[in-house]
């Protein structure tokens, strides 16, 4: 049986600490056995996009939610009926598996429809007597020997003679059962009109019920009027519909609209949430969409105690460091597990872009160290590789202005109070300060129409230590009382400003409550 998959993510807006991050965690689990993957939740920016090629690793896959689906849950895997499979065999089917009805497929599994109990009692009620089958449902159905075969395809009604029943269609006969032996002179006739002759040793009654019960159940089945799922379908959204709907069973479906089973309203129906791990953040509002619908295993982050709930204990690692990356060399190191160069390519990317390079003031001694042992080990100058991620990641061209301010674009709460803050990182300082109008009025509108109290745009300079502040109406009180300049405008530069978490999240929630 294929090991359940973990999936190990970042935050929504991802940045080159959440990516790799997530990609050393997972690497580092599947080293200990576990079925992970790394998924990211959004597009990834140029910086990390640089240091993915840089150390030739994979993209991850996008992940847009992890809401339990119904492939999620134990339903009746591989639960069908072919569409020339006859009543008695359907009828069997449905005893042996304790169902009340099936979908119907065609030989590539297809689904063509719908077959029920009250299908099958209603044709029998009616007691139609016309036939579509094949010889070979006729002669295992009767327990029958071939006595001559011209055709496979049987159509017609059952007409009961003395010494036989034959199936005839606008009075010519296809096919006869005959119950005695069969001279040969009455052979050759029947042979010469090319009609089916088959014997079997039941007697009349029972050989015209399993005849009768040989129609192929595509006749039957209902192939307009039904209601299918597909595998992909939230299941709590499925049972919303199934209750509205009044039906118990219905078809799963996969997407090239093959049949992959029945799903029942009343089964238990065990439920397989997904597993996830999450790294650099701990706050739902940051997460994927159905967050409260998976399983968190554990976390690994670097940021304050957000509103995770879990029904189980779990491990949850949070240390006061400036990047996610500084943790997870922990856990490498406490495992004994060799760190591939790639993966230290993850790593010491993902620490110097939280820490800007080891200058930023989220910056602890921890990282410093994990940071000169990477270097180390992979005989590379840090710093100059650090600037050439920046100039791949810092580059604004071709990005709307909207892109710019979202690109690391973070919503907070406080109490009822919303707000967010955005921050971005780059050496064309110029370009964004000539437009600040322009950035300004995006805001404005943005906060309005999301019904957030402000917003926040730290632009941020690293070769001169600081960062660029615009914001939106109404901000100037809490900004001078938060940061402390000398005078407070939209543009004005705070020196020694550069983390968005540590330096600009704490004071602002102070000031709101």
């Amino acid at each position: 049986m294929a090991r359940e998959k973990v999936y190990v993510f970042g935050h929504q807006k991802p940045d080159t600490d959440s990516v790799t991050s997530a990609i050393a965690v997972a690497h580092l689990k599947r080293r200990l056995g576990m079925n992970a993957e790394a998924r990211v939740l959004g597009e990834i920016n140029k910086e990390t996009k640089f240091v993915l090629d840089y150390f030739k690793v994979k993209e991850p896959k996008y992940l847009d939610s992890v809401r339990l689906q119904i492939k999620d849950v134990d339903y009746c895997k591989g639960y069908q009926v072919y569409e020339n499979d006859t009543i008695i065999d359907t009828y069997k089917y449905f005893n042996e598996h304790g169902i009340t009805g099936a979908p119907v497929v065609d030989k590539n599994k297809k689904i063509i429809g719908v077959i029920t109990s009250k299908d099958i009692v209603r044709r029998m009620i009616n007691d139609d007597y016309n036939i579509e089958t094949s010889f070979g449902n006729l002669i295992k159905l009767v327990n029958g020997e071939t006595i001559s075969k011209f055709s496979d395809e049987i159509l017609g009604n059952i007409v009961v003679k003395d010494k036989y029943i034959s199936i005839e269609d606008n009075n010519f006969i296809n096919t006869i059962i005959v119950f005695d032996n069969i001279s040969n002179a009455e052979l050759e006739e029947l042979k010469e009109k090319r009609i089916n002759v088959i014997k079997t040793n039941l007697d009349l009654f029972k050989t015209i019920k399993r005849v009768m019960n040989s129609v192929y159940i595509k006749n039957l089945m209902n192939e307009n009027n039904f209601y299918k799922f597909n595998q992909n379908d939230n299941f709590y959204e499925f049972l919303k519909e199934a209750k509205r709907l009044g039906h118990n069973n219905y078809p799963v479906i996969g997407k090239r609209n093959e049949c992959l089973g029945l799903i029942r309203v009343t089964d238990k129906n065990i439920k397989h949430n997904k597993k996830v791990i999450l790294v650099d953040h701990n706050e739902s509002a940051q997460s994927v969409d159905g967050l409260n619908e998976a399983n968190i295993i554990e976390v690994v982050d670097h940021h304050k105690i957000g509103d995770l709930s879990t029904s189980d204990p779990i491990n949850f690692r949070n240390m006061a460091v400036g990047s996610t990356n500084t943790i997870v060399y922990q856990m490498y190191r406490e495992r004994l597990i060799d760190i591939p160069y790639e993966i230290k390519g993850m790593m010491i990317s993902g620490i110097l872009s939280d820490t800007l390079c080891l200058t930023s003031s989220t910056t602890t001694e921890l990282d410093k160290i994990t940071v000169e042992l990477l270097a180390h080990d992979m005989n590379i100058d840090y710093k100059s590789y650090y600037k050439e991620m920046l100039k791949a990641g810092t580059s604004i061209e071709g990005l709307t202005k909207l892109e710019v301010l979202t690109q690391d674009y973070k919503n907070f709460q406080v109490d009822d109070k919303k707000y967010a803050v955005g921050q971005t990182i780059t050496l064309d300082i110029d370009s964004i300060m000539k437009d600040k109008d322009e950035y300004i009025s995006i805001m404005e509108d943005r906060c309005n129409n999301q019904g957030l109290e402000f917003i926040i745009f730290i632009i941020t300079d690293v070769l001169n230590n600081g960062s660029y502040i615009l914001y939106t109406s109404g901000c100037e009180e809490m900004l001078k009382d938060s940061f402390n300049p000398s005078d407070i405008y939209e543009g004005v530069f705070i020196k020694g400003l550069t983390s968005r978490k540590k330096q600009v999240i704490p004071y602002i929630n102070d000031y709101i409550k």
